[in-house]
């Protein structure tokens, strides 16, 4: 007996990125070249997020075999939707369809009992996660989270069942209206406060003024402004600020010197399999380095916020997963910042580790409309005038450059562009030419 031909057919475009509340549609197609009986013919609309991974038996020594490794898994509907399309239905040779409808959920859908599984375990219903995909560093491990269209045919007196998928790509909508800047908040690190040593006898200015010493030490205590929520395209605004506890006022007009800057972004993502506290549970860490400079020899005067960063913004790449977490992923990102500073040529670091998380991606129109409101990065090219040809020939390149005194061009690998030379140009006739002679000594 000929197999049906069965076939899944989405509406749009397939690159598609759905989003919450998005409907899908489209249609089953099924092609029979021979009458057959249809037990059931199914359409499901599902998100599944399964993870897997292993652990060896027994601890492996130079003189053991290779350890034979137990594997996990874990497979977890975020949702489904069945629509029944055939049932216990003789069809003849013919191509058949059917339309399909389905709408993606606001979250997802399963309950589970408090005790069945670890405490990191996500229990209740929450926002549907990315679409996501990761390897992990242990043999057979790995994390997906899909959505996907599947047809499933089943044939009277068949033992197997055929089936056709589609995979929709996902990502979360985001909750609020994105400005353009990420908002900044700021940390004290009083615990990084730094006291200089002393400076030498000789070198002291022994001066009062508005009741400051002027050759006291200072002491001080940074203070970082740093975003905790940002967004792929959003501008990421890094400043410092460097407060003299002993002159608040500043009144010696002191500063330090910014030496280094580096900053990173670490990812976190933590893969759980099984129904017991005690299944295992993995944790994949990749560090970023996104800004790494040194001799910056950059001012910084006490107790004034000075910018660290200019137009710096996250990639939207895949590596870009929003923050999230479900029933056995997490997905957590971490913004690491260590800036060198000096004071009379002494050195120190200041290091600070905080939460970052990262937004959903911006939607395309309102990615474009950040842009065009960002006035430092765009500037409207003039608009187009058509006029009159004219019969004036534009001059020769070589006798326009001919008639200029050497040295007039200007190259535009060094100056930004030739500019036309306002020198006044010499008769032909006047023109000395070059002597070639050769001289034998």
């Amino acid at each position: 007996m000929t197999v049906p031909a069965l076939r899944i057919v989405v509406d749009g475009d397939s690159n598609r990125v759905y989003r919450r509340g998005d409907k899908v549609t489209g249609k089953i197609s099924l092609a029979i070249e021979e009458e057959a009986e249809i037990e059931s013919l199914k359409v499901i609309f599902a998100g599944s997020c399964v993870t897997k991974t292993s652990r060896p038996l027994h601890v492996n020594t130079k003189t053991d075999p290779p350890a034979q490794r137990h594997d996990y898994e874990e497979k977890i509907r975020l949702f489904n939707r069945e629509k029944e399309l055939v049932s216990c239905r003789t069809l003849g040779p013919r191509k058949y369809s059917w339309d399909f409808e389905f709408v993606f959920p606001e979250s997802t859908e399963p309950h589970y009992k408090r005790m069945a599984h670890g405490s990191n375990y996500l229990r209740e219903p929450h926002p549907l996660p990315p679409s996501f995909h990761l390897k992990t560093s242990v043999p057979g491990g790995a994390a997906q989270i899909s959505y996907f269209v599947q047809a499933r045919l089943i044939i009277s007196g068949s033992m197997d069942t055929k089936r056709c998928k589609y995979t929709l790509r996902y990502h979360p909508r985001s909750e609020v209206d994105v400005p353009q800047r990420a908002k900044a908040t700021s940390s004290v690190l009083y615990t990084q406060a730094w006291k200089p040593h002393k400076e030498k006898e000789e070198s002291r200015v022994k001066k009062v003024f508005s009741g400051v010493s002027m050759n006291s030490t200072p002491r001080i205590i940074p203070t970082l402004f740093h975003p905790e929520k940002v967004a792929p395209g959003q501008h990421m605004p890094l400043s410092l600020s460097l407060l003299n506890a002993r002159d608040p006022a500043n009144h010696a007009e002191r500063e330090c010197i910014i030496d280094s800057l580096t900053v990173t972004i670490s990812t976190y993502s933590t893969t759980m399999c099984g129904h017991t506290i005690m299944d295992p549970e993995d944790v994949v860490s990749k560090h970023i380095t996104c800004i790494s400079r040194t001799s910056m020899n950059r001012p910084i005067p006490f107790n004034k916020t000075t910018t660290l960063t200019s137009n710096f913004r996250l990639i939207d790449d895949t590596e870009c997963v929003p923050t999230f977490k479900t029933y056995s992923i997490t997905r957590r990102y971490v913004l690491g910042i260590s800036i060198g500073i000096k004071y009379n040529d002494q050195h120190f670091t200041i290091r600070s580790n905080t939460a970052l998380e990262i937004l959903p991606r911006i939607p395309r129109d309102r990615s474009l409309s950040l842009q065009l409101e960002d006035g430092e990065d765009f500037e409207p090219l003039p608009q187009y005038t058509p006029r009159e040809p004219s019969r004036e020939f534009a001059p020769d390149y070589e006798s326009l450059y001919a008639l200029s005194p050497v040295g007039s061009r200007s190259s535009s690998l060094f100056s930004g562009g030739s500019t036309p030379s306002s020198a006044a140009s010499t008769p032909q006739t006047e023109i000395e030419q070059p002597n070639y002679e050769r001289v034998i000594v």
